[in-house]
């Protein structure tokens, strides 16, 4: 199923930005051309997805166009009602758990004629992390992985099924980089040259853990942590 999406907006610097914001313990991310916007993850209630909205967008946007929630755990959904209470929220996606959104399965993409982002994994599992939306966002020769709170198990069973066969730009770490994912097999097939662990300072979780970091290290991958470093803004 692909799911087309055409939009049509003012385009003042013709710049494409995608801003991994600094949420806390959370995810949170919003893709931005001119007048549209994309938010994958929302963060938690008191996740400060507001204040990067405010800081991205152009202060006379009152509308999203797209939400995606990965799962439904309060990290990475829980500023959803606090972004809906600011703006208008044109659609809303999530896997089979978000029973207040459309449903996103694998196999499906939300498109339009500058970006796609394909779902390559979606409800696969049988708790909250595993059952995360996970998806490959390319613009122009960009690609950019999320992968929710994905564990070990669904990226190897991603890589065997040849849902994921080729390199990406930028991979967005899973949960937080715990221990469960982002595993070897999959670092040596997508290679990325940069990853962005979301994630709060001293949080008591261990987030990021050496064993995830140490991984990326020895593949060379370049880390940026949201908890030094705050907010990732990339152009693409």
């Amino acid at each position: 199923m692909v799911l087309l999406i055409l939009f049509y907006f003012s385009l003042p610097d013709g710049r494409t930005r995608l801003i991994f914001c600094d949420v806390g313990q959370g995810d949170g991310a919003v893709l931005v051309k001119g007048t549209f916007e994309m938010v994958i993850d929302t963060g938690s209630a008191k996740g400060r997805i507001l204040s990067c909205l405010s800081d991205h967008l152009p202060f006379w946007d009152k509308t999203i166009e797209v939400i995606v929630l990965s799962h439904l755990d309060s990290d990475h959904s829980g500023g959803l009602m606090a972004i809906k209470k600011y703006y208008k929220v044109d659609q809303v996606w999530g896997n089979e758990q978000t029973n207040y959104s459309a449903r996103l399965n694998a196999s499906d993409s939300i498109r339009s004629q500058w970006f796609d982002f394909e779902v390559v994994s979606s409800g696969q599992g049988k708790d909250n992390n595993d059952s995360s939306v996970v998806g490959v966002l390319t613009v122009g020769d960009k690609k950019i992985m999320f992968t929710g709170d994905a564990s070990s198990e669904v990226e190897q069973r991603l890589i065997w099924r040849r849902l994921v066969t080729g390199k990406i730009d930028v991979l967005k770490v899973s949960h937080h980089g715990s221990a469960t994912g982002t595993s070897e097999e999959l670092l040596e097939v997508v290679k990325p040259k940069l990853a962005v662990v979301s994630v709060g300072a001293k949080n008591m979780f261990g987030h990021p853990t050496k064993v995830v970091l140490d991984r990326l290290k020895k593949y060379g991958v370049e880390i940026w942590r949201t908890d030094r470093q705050g907010e990732k803004v990339m152009e693409l």
